[in-house]
């Protein structure tokens, strides 16, 4: 894919150029920050709006656009997609999905504000807000695999003074995961012993339906044994480093790719 690569920039007139690093051939491109407002606009007016309200930045713009699969997503435990609700991924999971392809706009390539094309997936909306929600993220995640926390900051106003680092978002999901007895589906330090802790802490029902409905919000003192476990301060038979979640970034290949246009 192309996200992992910096497009040579070239402006003909009013016509922004770019093309892969040895490559000859000029394609017509667009910075992401430019039609943001539109693809914003165009989404309210054609397709509908979410049931329930997403966080927004500070900037007019800095809003989550709407997506049709999303409408009724939202964070209490009536309207939260039932993916955040199974405990253990299928068998499958990191293995479904295919590389996305690279999201084009009119005919031009769609570049995010260092030059690399920005990642096309289904399951993502075309516009993100720099203060999007921990349940949001890791729904998407767990949808699809092949999702990072780049892909989030991409599609988010480049020019916000909110704009989030990668291990921000993170962190921002892990805490949601923790009061929700979602475990980590990422395998890193520690996931296995957090994910031990919760099973015990569900019934032999939920085990066998693999779901955590029911168990509600975990309690202070649960938070604090589920971080200390994170942190690897507790011994539960599982060795953790103790290291803090990092971001799990596979490298791309280079060949360029077009997606389905969003235009």
């Amino acid at each position: 894919m192309t996200l992992d690569i910096y497009y040579n920039i070239h402006h003909d007139g009013e016509k922004m150029l770019c093309r892969l690093p040895g490559k000859t051939d000029w394609k017509p491109a667009v910075w992401h920050d430019d039609i943001r407002d539109e693809l914003i606009e165009s989404l309210k007016n054609n397709v509908g709006s979410y049931v329930h309200t997403r966080a927004a930045g500070p900037e007019p713009n800095n809003i989550t656009s709407f997506h049709p699969y999303h409408r009724h997503w939202g964070p209490n435990v009536d309207s939260r997609p039932k993916i955040l609700f199974q405990f253990d991924p299928y068998n499958d999971w990191g293995r479904i999905n295919c590389k996305p392809k690279g999201m084009m706009y009119k005919g031009q390539i769609v570049l995010d504000a260092e030059n690399r094309q920005v990642r096309d997936f289904y399951e993502m909306p075309l516009t993100i807000s720099t203060q999007i929600e921990g349940w949001f993220i890791e729904a998407l995640i767990r949808l699809n695999p092949s999702i990072r926390y780049t892909d989030f900051i991409s599609r988010m106003p480049s020019t916000s003074s909110h704009l989030p680092s990668p291990n921000v978002l993170n962190m921002r999901a892990m805490r949601w995961r923790t009061r929700n007895w979602c475990r980590s589906w990422t395998k890193k330090d520690g996931t296995e012993t957090i994910r031990g802790y919760m099973w015990d802490k569900m019934s032999a029902e939920q085990q066998m339906l693999n779901t955590t409905t029911g168990m509600g919000v975990a309690t202070l003192e649960q938070v604090r044994e589920i971080e200390s476990l994170n942190k690897g301060k507790l011994n539960r038979g599982t060795r953790g480093s103790g290291k803090r979640a990092r971001e799990l970034e596979d490298m791309g290949d280079t060949t360029e790719s077009d997606g389905m246009d969003v235009s």
